[in-house]
Formats: C-alpha cells, structure tokens, sequence
C-alpha cells in the first residue's frame, strides 16, 4: 500500500499523476480523452482508451479459449471434429491473450482474479489433462514475464528489490511453502497432496511473487482492488441468474434452495464475498467522489441479495463483523467511536440476556439434519476429530486434501482401511452426531485446524505470522495516513480498510468453514496480503 513514508518498509508504489478512484480504472491521459487524428493516418487512442481495450480484449480473448473446443464447457464444443481440432480452433485466442500480454503485462496480472469462480469448471488441454482457467492465465503470464526477463530484462522487479519489497513476510511465505512441500513425503494420497500443493500454495504464492515484480503504480493497485471486487460481482450475477431461471433445479443439486453459482456448495459464495465484499463497503463509506460512492453501492446492492440466498449463517455473521469495523474506522471522531462503540455493546449485551434462549435454539438447530444435529453441533464433534488426528501427527500433518483418508472410510474420495476419527457417536451421551449423513467432509470447517492437520505446526506458525505481520502493517499504514498528508490519501485509506476489513471477514468465517485452503481463496488470501504490501 502506497504511503511514501521512509519508514514504512513498503512504500515503493508510484503515485499517479491524478488522484482516482474506483470509477477509474487507469491513470487519466495528460491529453483529452477522445481519440485524436493523426492527418489521414487511423485515430490513435489515447492511453486512457488504450488501456480499456487492453483490459477488454484480455477478458475476452480468456474467455473466448475458456469457453471455445473445451469438452466441459459444451457451449460451443464441436463434438462431430474430435477433441484435438477442437484445441486448434481455440489455440488463437489463447495466442492472442499471449500477445496482449506482452505489451501490458501489468494489466493481465491485476485482472487475474476474474478468472478465480471458474476453478471447478476446468479447460481441457490435452486429452484428460485439464487446469483452471487462473492456472492458464498464471501460467502465461510467468511465460511473458520469463521471456521479458531473458530478452528484455524491462518492467520487473530484480530479485534483490523483489526480496526487500516482502520484507518480513519472506521468512514465514518461505516456512509455509516448505512446511507444505514437505507434507507431501507423508500424505497417504501423495497424488492429492502434490495437486493441491500446486493448486494451493505455488500459484497463489508465484502470483504473490508476479504481482510484487510488476504492479507499480496506484492504478495497477486500484485495478486489482476492483478485479477482485468484479470477481464478487461475477459470482452475484451467475447466482441471479440461477434463481431467476434455475431455482428449481437447485434443490436437488443443494438439498435445499440455496444458491451455489459456478460452485459445488453456496458456502463457497460466501467465503469468496469474504474476501472481496468489504471492499465495496469501505468505498462506501469513505470520503470520495460520490461516483465512485455510488458505483460501490451498486454492488453492493447486487451482492447482497446474493449472500441472503446463500443461507450461510458463517457469511452473514463475517460480513456483519467486517461492515462494523469499516463503520468503525470511518468515524474519525474518536468520542463519537467510542459512545457507539458502548451503546453497541450495550444493545449487544442486552438482546442476549432477553432472547439468549431463542437464540440458543436457533443457532442449535440451524441446518439440522435428519438426525436432528445443526450444523454449529456437528462442527464441534468434526473439530474434536481434527484435534485427535492432530495429536497423532502434529509435526508434519497428514499431507493436503489427505483429510478424508484418515476421517473416515466410507467416503467415495479416499477409501482405505486406515484408522479413522470420524465421531458417529457421542461417548457421552450415546447419541449419533450427525456426521454419518455427511460423510464427504473434506475439511475440519476451521482454517487453522485445518491448515494445522494440512501441513504440520511449523506451516501452522508460519500462517499465523503472517497474519501478524499483516494486522501489523495494516495498523502502521492506518496510522501514517491519519497524521501525514499523502497524496490521494482519502483513497489509499479505503483501500487499506477494505483489504483488512476483508482479512478480518475471512477469519471470522474461517472459525467455521474452510476459508483458506481452497484455489480461488488461496489466491484471494495472498492477493490481500500483495495489496496491502503495494
């Protein structure tokens, strides 16, 4: 996050020449915005209009290879050529993609995230090989970056720079990918733990490392703020669209009429809005243009709809908790702070001591199953197994996405005849938990338990560090702007809250539900932390 204060260890981002906001995406033109003649030669664009159809034709051009001679997108798979003239007649737009980003690199990174709800719905490559389409784009992007870096050398970052730009936060990045690797050596499904190592440490961290090399400008920071922020829009429209014209069809893909999108769970919705939707709120609420206010509220408007259909308990409590603290930090009065502070807390207090009892009962049996166990039960007796695998392997863990071959032997994913922690039953009381009727759980629904069961303590402590040092730098930047005259300051702090009130979402969140280890929130967790090291 850009502060220009020497003793900030990150303030290397370059201001622009103008002061934007979210209405515009890229630095404003020092010439007219239209495009101008050039005797009887074509128009030329000016860099405003240059870099809206750079940022057009990269979605499209993605898109396009997306969704053209791919088998598991059958819109506009020609099934009657075969499978590899199909791959022929897609390979120009993914060469066009590749030229765009020859020439604007920087933009083809910031847009990244718009390519993240589609992980599930993967692109065939060759035959049965497939990845997601934010793999495809990473991928061709390192390429361009490799091949600036061997014939150009221009643009990046050199490594010494690219080290002192992560500062403390190299050590922990480092400690955590090792720790990851190394759970691969005693994961059961070492198939599984080498995908998901790949899927959900390398990329997300190998974007880390392109974003910090090639975002420099306050505009490259406010363009990847948005693609996030259009990654929510994209899921909110996708799940309109589903309960406009689907809604019957969604029973009996979710058990019950709850929007899921391009996912396979509507926590997943959920979890995603974690990440971006405080975005939204904190433009808001900030003081800028009231375009750009305006803008924010729209989607706003979209996305909540959507987040009510979810039916996420999880996503609604995070989202509350993130929108009390951007609110927080956007009364600069302190006396007026702390007077709401205490008359919400008063409230608080006194709704739970009047309706503690209903609230009890509501929170008990939300999403009950057939057996008559809520969902906030069930996590309980699913944590309780976690700590019992846990102790039986606490250096390493147990590899990632092992989590099922050791939590029982009656799922589809990984059977075997290990010993299993599943608790079908409480010893206490004697009484079934609930878990038998699901018994595809693929995590512990806690993000530290889960990375702890994932990856060993040493990758536990090293995700904790890094959310430290994160909250850390967030505090320091928040106080550098409130007593230094920054240029475009009002901008940089809605920004700085967004990103840390969506931190902040997630972790709620994650104290229930997987809110981490997963490839679009991986990417989303480590594109936080980028944002905020810009």
């Amino acid at each position: 996050m850009n502060t220009h204060h020497s003793s900030l260890p990150f303030s290397g981002i370059a201001p622009d020449k103008a002061d934007t906001d979210i209405s515009n995406v890229t630095p404003p033109s020092s010439s007219a915005h239209t495009p101008t003649g050039n005797g009887g030669k074509l128009p030329t664009l000016t860099p405003f209009w240059r870099d809206r159809f750079f940022e057009g034709a990269l979605i499209l051009s993605m898109f396009l290879y997306y969704i053209v001679g791919n088998p598991k997108q059958p819109i506009l798979y020609f099934s009657h050529i075969g499978p590899l003239l199909n791959q022929l007649i897609a390979l120009p737009f993914l060469l066009i993609f590749a030229a765009l980003c020859w020439y604007r690199l920087s933009i083809a990174i910031a847009l990244l995230p718009l390519s993240l709800p589609f992980y599930m719905q993967q692109r065939a490559i060759v035959g049965t090989i497939s990845f997601s389409l934010a793999e495809v784009t990473l991928t061709i992007c390192l390429t361009i970056a490799f091949l600036h870096l061997l014939l150009k050398n221009r643009d990046q970052l050199s490594w010494p720079q690219l080290r002192e730009r992560m500062g403390p936060f190299f050590w922990p990045i480092l400690i955590f990918c090792g720790a990851a690797a190394l759970s691969i050596l005693v994961a059961y499904n070492r198939r599984f733990a080498f995908r998901t190592f790949h899927e959900e440490v390398v990329a997300p961290l190998l974007y880390l490392g392109l974003a910090l090399s090639y975002l420099r400008t306050r505009q490259d920071l406010l363009r990847l703020l948005i693609a996030l922020l259009g990654t929510g829009l994209l899921v909110a429209f996708i799940g309109l669209g589903q309960f406009a014209f689907f809604w019957n069809a969604m029973a009996s893909i979710q058990g019950g009429q709850r929007l899921h999108a391009t996912y396979g769970s509507a926590n997943s919705i959920g979890l995603l809005f974690d990440y971006v939707m405080p975005l939204a709120i904190a433009c808001l609420l900030a003081r800028v243009a009231p375009k750009s206010r305006l803008l924010a509220l729209g989607a706003c408007i979209v996305m909540i709809p959507v987040l009510y259909l979810t039916y996420s308990g999880g996503a609604w409590m995070a989202i509350s908790v993130a929108a009390l603290f951007v609110i927080a930090l956007s009364l600069r009065n302190r006396r007026l702070l702390l007077a709401g502070s205490a008359i919400f807390i008063v409230l608080v207090a006194g709704g739970l001591l009047v309706f503690h009892t209903r609230i009890d009962h509501f929170l008990l049996s939300w999403h009950a199953a057939a057996q008559g166990q809520g969902s906030i039960v069930k996590r309980f007796y699913l944590w309780e197994s976690a700590w019992h695998m846990i102790q039986n392997s606490p250096w390493l863990g147990y590899g990632m996405d092992n989590w099922l071959c050791h939590y029982n032997g009656v799922n589809t994913a990984c059977p075997n005849n290990l010993y299993h922690y599943w608790i079908t039953v409480d010893p206490s009381t004697g009484l079934p938990t609930g878990l038998t009727s699901e018994p595809d759980l693929s995590h512990p629904h806690n993000i530290f338990l889960h990375v702890w069961v994932s990856i060993g303590i040493f990758g536990l402590l090293a995700f904790i560090a890094v959310l430290v040092l994160f909250f850390r730098l967030f505090v320091r930047i928040l106080k550098h702007l409130s007593v230094a005259n920054v240029e475009g300051g009002e901008q940089l702090r809605w920004m700085t809250v967004g990103i840390g009130a969506g931190m902040l979402a997630t972790l709620v969140q994650g104290m229930i539900d997987s809110a981490f280890l997963e490839q679009d929130l991986a990417f989303c967790f480590w594109m936080l932390v980028t944002a905020l090291l810009l």
